[in-house]
């Protein structure tokens, strides 16, 4: 279920070289999202989730050095291939946790598989994000990392 082929253009491989290089951390791969509510760069990286610590650094040490760098904002997120694991380290590193009460993969008869995750509903808007924007960073991580077609938040008990 593991997408195979993900392309990483020059831009994020300079960008990890240069995270590396700061934090001797294992990083699986970068991605720069536009969110919609500023239209500012966020660099999210992918990091192997023994190395989070030390990707992050002491008391973000680490993760200001490059936001000063860079002059973005940086997201580190734990990697795993285990989609349900992985969409739930996605969840948990915004600012506030949300908890993931379910997570279904269904499949029509075209063969697609759309992923539904279930939040409980005062977690709605945090899910969503302002504009859309955390279901949009939801979705393309999932989308870039896994064989799916699409992905939905559900609010409903």
């Amino acid at each position: 279920m593991i997408r195979r082929n993900i392309r990483i253009d020059r831009k994020a491989m300079e960008l990890i070289s240069l995270f590396n290089n700061i934090t001797g951390a294992i990083i699986k791969d970068c991605l720069i999202f536009q969110s919609p509510e500023n239209n500012a760069e966020i660099v999210i990286f992918l990091v192997k989730k023994e190395d989070v610590g030390k990707a992050i650094g002491k008391a973000g040490e680490h993760v200001k050095d490059l936001m000063a760098k860079l002059q973005k904002k940086i997201d580190v997120i734990p990697w795993s291939d285990k989609l349900e694991e992985f969409i739930q380290f996605i969840l948990n590193t915004s600012k506030n946790s949300i908890k993931v009460q379910n997570i279904e993969i269904r499949e029509n008869k075209n063969q697609k598989k759309t992923v539904i995750i279930s939040v409980r509903p005062q977690d709605r808007g945090k899910a969503i994000g302002k504009e859309g924007s955390m279901i949009r960073k939801i979705k393309e991580l999932i989308l870039r990392h896994f064989e799916v077609d699409n992905v939905i938040i559900n609010t409903k008990n």
